[in-house]
């Protein structure tokens, strides 16, 4: 006997918007709320082609789709359906049923904890080592792409510039304070980028400093001001996780997110936290 998908769909979600939740490049986001599952609430990305410059923000949210679908992880949010607006067979648009997360991202949280921050990002490696194994990169890993819900739970977002495996790579992806010095020069995104963002995503947020203020480059001979030296509170093992990660040279970054998230998960052990503990980062509106 077939199983019935439960995955919600434009065809099965009759919505009104409820309010707008953010706007960036190319996009809006908007809160929804579905009239036939008594007010079940969404987050719908429109996407629009207004010029022809925007052609890279509708690739993105295609590429987003493409990526999520690959995905199954509590940490990442989920995309459940893509539609295309085309007009004389063209696209012009696109827009994206996406999982809402009623939450703050990491940079909108107000002085979190050092303890919450670790199991935060206990979490975000374990949805990243799960990404690797499927053949999708983030690409883009920092601070405003990670959440955390009112209900203690971490959530991966943002995909638009993620990387599937055997995709052509024909552009710089990245923020660049957060971004890897390969991925600037040779366009590079792999789990050793992804290794770097995450170390400076750390950094940011263990020491409240960028660990960079533009787009490093390899060979460049940067003194990295170890992370302790910021903030003395950091246990001696995520300091040289941290400095690890953060390595100029890819090949002597960690081997990959699942040795990264055994580190920061001893280290949680070691502080004698638990997950209950993410719980109230994220009360005080």
């Amino acid at each position: 006997m077939s199983k019935v998908s439960t995955t919600p769909t434009f065809a099965t979600v009759k919505y009104r918007v409820v309010s707008t939740l953010g706007a960036g490049a190319g996009s809006t986001i908007l809160l929804i709320s579905d009239k036939a599952s008594g007010g079940k609430r969404y987050a719908l990305k429109v996407v629009r082609k207004q010029e022809p410059e925007d052609e890279i923000y509708v690739q993105q949210a295609l590429t987003e789709f493409e990526a999520a679908k690959k995905l199954n992880h509590p940490a990442i949010a989920k995309v459940y359906d893509c539609r295309r607006k085309k007009s004389w067979f063209k696209v012009r648009g696109v827009e994206l049923l996406l999982e809402y997360v009623d939450g703050k991202t990491l940079d909108e949280i107000e002085a979190p904890e050092m303890g919450q921050l670790v199991l935060i990002f206990c979490q975000v490696a374990s949805a990243l080592a799960h990404m690797h194994r499927r053949g999708v990169y983030h690409g883009d890993l920092k601070p405003g792409n990670i959440m955390l819900s009112k209900n203690g739970h971490v959530k991966l977002i943002d995909f638009g510039t993620a990387w599937v495996r055997g995709q052509d790579k024909n552009r710089i992806q990245g923020t660049p304070q957060f971004i890897a010095p390969e991925s600037a020069v040779e366009k590079t995104v792999d789990e050793r980028t992804d290794i770097y963002n995450l170390g400076a995503t750390m950094y940011r947020m263990f020491t409240g400093r960028f660990v960079q203020a533009g787009i490093p480059k390899p060979g460049d001979d940067r003194k990295l001001v170890a992370p302790i030296k910021l903030n003395n509170r950091i246990p001696a093992a995520l300091n040289e996780l941290l400095v690890a990660c953060l390595n100029i040279d890819p090949a002597k970054r960690p081997a990959g997110m699942f040795e990264i998230n055994k580190q920061l998960s001893a280290v949680a052990k070691q502080m004698g936290l638990t997950e209950v503990d993410l719980r109230g980062a994220d009360e005080e509106e």
